[in-house]
């Protein structure tokens, strides 16, 4: 999985900064032409011999060939960012182009000895910056050679002297031997020596720029790979069912790393037995068997999923490819592999306290009817008359008992609910004759408490696709905990309405004692109860949200709680209209 090779070879970033620096070059000729023409135009009264007009001509020209590049650029701007080769044959044809044209402007202002030869400089440099070494030496070795002719027409008078006024400048001196072989070797050096330099300056800061793109590269897929990984221990640390769970596991590390397939096994009677699998054929996993070459796969690699000492199985990975897998492909699989572990050991957990819970709680409610009914049977008089005093014991006892009843019956529904695999009773439910029916079940006990209990709904809501008995616990707890912690004379509203084409909107809000600020977090924590709860009424389990939020997270929903201390809760939950299956078609 090494990037190196494909990374250096695609260099986007010197691609990006050839095409800038080309287009540069053309903002950078129009300075050269104004220069040019102003030089010209002082040159003129300077030194009434110098040919003007032929220069007037020759900067037109660079003017009409840069506009003829800047329509060139406005076409290339448009082409493929994966197409450089064209901006490199533009770059080398600007250069030539701008040293021809320099080359007349040397000649025609003293050849050799014209001043303005030592800014051939410039384009020995930017040759060096956009183009390859070989056309930067390329480059430079023409340039001297043209300049070795221009010196050996003056030396054999083959060209006119230079006019006056580019006498004794920059290279004046000697042009008989041995004195203008020495004018040429240095000028040859400082081109060479120039392009030298400038080639290896930019050899070295491209290398270290590969360097560093390869790093950024590195890191930003570590990155997303860490996000998606993250993204992946979210998804599973919201599941309860163990076979999702691995199922989410297997896809998303599939994903994550790029490989054919993946498997879980688990130790099954110290043996190992496929428990999920993602990318191979079901025929090798009903086998227990993978055919590698059937399945295409040249590299595997597989991990133990281990909590501490205990071994649950292992997890594989599948590749196409030979020697996929490196040291660092490990160190990755490795952490993916302890988070699977991870989340399949708390599922068992989970499942393992829940069934206790549920074992347990199904032992109790037979003996806890008994005690009801014979506690039932003493208040009533049956075993014999009873006095005021044990009346009223028999009251507070029977209150405990109905208390420990509920809790019963609560941790019951929560066991069941999270020892079930398949939530899959998915049908077509009318929500508002659902919210009608529930507020006519507890209407009774708002008129008991002289509470004001109001159902309002609007008229687009749709049948929703969901398990009925997961929107009936998750309704039914919040009507009961708004009536229960509501003081007489108060008001409980119920609002459902759409919140938009894809989601519902279901809102409870009361005038009751309200919950404290500091409680908010731990609304959700088993058998946790407020103190201004505790002390407003004995009864309460402390696990209704606890239901309510399961319910809602097998709904895919959300639930948002407003609150203020004496005023009044107010509990807005939003779910969508149906299955990951049955969304409506905007929805998906």
């Amino acid at each position: 999985m090494s990037l190196g090779h494909q990374l250096i070879k695609e260099q986007l970033f010197f691609r990006k900064e050839l095409k800038e620096r080309v287009f540069w070059f053309i903002k950078l000729r129009w300075i050269a032409i104004a220069g040019a023409a102003l030089c010209s135009y002082a040159l003129f009264f300077l030194e009434p011999g110098l040919p003007v007009f032929p220069m007037i001509i020759l900067i037109l020209g660079v003017a009409f060939y840069n506009i003829l590049f800047l329509f060139t650029w406005l076409r290339l701007k448009s082409f493929p960012s994966e197409r450089v080769r064209p901006f490199e044959i533009f770059a080398h044809i600007q250069i030539v182009f701008d040293l021809v044209a320099y080359l007349f402007f040397i000649f025609l202002t003293g050849g050799i000895q014209s001043p303005f030869l030592i800014f051939v400089i410039f384009h020995i440099i930017l040759a060096g910056i956009l183009l390859s070494p070989v056309s930067c030496f390329i480059i430079s070795g023409l340039v001297v050679l043209i300049f070795a002719g221009l010196m050996a027409l003056e030396h054999t008078t083959g060209l006119p002297r230079p006019p006056g006024f580019f006498q004794n400048t920059l290279l004046t001196g000697d042009l008989e031997f041995p004195g203008a072989l020495f004018v040429f070797l240095i000028l040859a050096a400082f081109i060479l020596i120039s392009a030298f330099l400038t080639t290896s300056i930019k050899l070295s800061l491209r290398v270290k720029g590969r360097e560093l793109l390869k790093v950024s590269k590195a890191l930003e897929i570590s990155n997303a790979k860490l996000m998606t990984l993250y993204e992946m221990v979210k998804e599973m640390g919201s599941l309860y069912d163990l076979q999702k769970l691995m199922d989410t596991a297997t896809r998303n590390s599939a994903v994550i790393t790029g490989v054919k397939g993946c498997s879980i096994k688990l130790l099954d009677e110290k043996r190992e037995k496929f428990s999920s699998s993602y990318g191979l054929s079901e025929d090798d996993i009903a086998k227990e068997a993978i055919n590698s070459k059937k399945e295409g796969m040249a590299a595997v690699m597989c991990l133990p999923l281990k909590v501490k000492t205990l071994l649950l199985g292992d997890i594989c990975f599948y590749s196409e490819a030979p020697l996929f897998f490196d040291a660092e492909d490990k160190v990755f699989f490795s952490l993916i592999a302890d988070l699977t572990a991870l989340g399949i050991e708390t599922i068992n957990r989970e499942l393992n306290k829940s069934w206790f819970l549920a074992k347990a709680a199904h032992q109790l409610r037979s003996p806890m009817n008994a005690i009801h009914t014979m506690l039932d049977m003493l208040q009533k008089g049956f075993q014999g008359p009873v006095s005021e005093k044990q009346k009223e014991t028999l009251n507070r006892c029977n209150t405990r008992i109905k208390l420990l009843g509920d809790m019963i019956h609560d941790l019951l529904k929560i066991g069941m609910r999270r020892t079930e695999t398949n939530h899959s009773g998915v049908l077509p439910v009318d929500i508002t004759l659902l919210l009608q029916k529930l507020t006519d079940l507890y209407s009774p006990r708002a008129l008991e408490k002289n509470i004001t209990l109001t159902l309002q709904t609007a008229a687009d809501i749709p049948r929703i696709y969901a398990d009925e008995q997961l929107l009936d616990d998750l309704f039914s707890n919040l009507i009961s905990n708004a009536l229960k912690y509501t003081p007489e004379k108060g008001e409980v509203r119920i609002a459902v309405s759409m919140e938009d084409h894809c989601r519902i909107k279901f809102q409870i809000s009361d005038t009751g004692i309200g919950i404290p600020e500091e409680d908010l977090p731990n609304l959700f924590s088993e058998f946790f109860r407020s103190e201004n709860a505790r002390a407003f009424t004995e009864n309460g389990t402390g696990l209704g949200l606890v239901i309510v939020k399961e319910a809602l997270d097998i709904l895919k929903g959300t639930m948002a709680i407003e609150s203020t201390l004496g005023q009044g809760t107010c509990f807005t939950c939003r779910f969508p209209v149906g299955s990951a299956s049955r969304q409506p078609p905007l929805c998906r």
